[in-house]
């Protein structure tokens, strides 16, 4: 049976402006806190969503981290569509140029002999080769890729805890 739970991962901040970009003018993640939170959605097999708690023991900005948590999302997205926008049209055109380069070699054996020994049934080879690497490796890269996607943007919480010098959760909020 399948664990349906969601997926709950703490994130402990002990200073907020270590969280984000230095660089950026807008709120957006530093990469360290995007590959803490990757690394520990990835870790799990089957999850219904996504549960983000954020600890800390000073209140924090919580829309400003909302929105870098939306931002990222989104950016997140763009980068996989143009990915798998890449991966698809080079699968097409491997497969292509494959079949045609095996086909004309085929078909023009017969008259030229020579054909046999050139480069034109490797590179047909080499590009079907290519083609079915895509197909076994890069397209379920890709089809967990969107799992992972679809679970940060649906079903995904974040909730605030803060602690006092007791570690007592005094504050949480959703």
């Amino acid at each position: 049976m399948a664990n349906t739970a969601s997926t709950n991962i703490k994130l402990i901040v002990t200073d907020e402006k270590d969280l984000y970009s230095k660089f950026s003018p807008e709120d957006e993640f530093n990469d360290s806190v995007k590959t803490y939170i990757k690394s520990k959605i990835t870790d799990e097999s089957s999850t219904k969503g996504i549960s983000l708690t954020v600890v800390s023991r000073k209140p924090l900005d919580e829309e400003k981290f909302r929105a870098a948590a939306a931002s990222w999302i989104r950016d997140e997205k763009a980068k996989f569509r143009a990915k798998e926008k890449n991966t698809f049209f080079m699968l097409i055109g491997l497969l292509i140029f494959g079949s045609i380069m095996l086909i004309l070699c085929l078909s023009l054996q017969k008259n030229i002999f020579e054909l046999q020994y050139s480069l034109m049934p490797i590179m047909g080879s080499l590009a079907l080769s290519k083609a079915t690497g895509i197909l076994v490796i890069d397209m379920p890269v890709i089809q967990a890729q969107k799992w992972i996607l679809n679970a940060m943007n649906k079903n995904n919480v974040i909730q605030f805890e803060y602690e006092s010098d007791s570690n007592d959760i005094i504050y949480a909020a959703d």
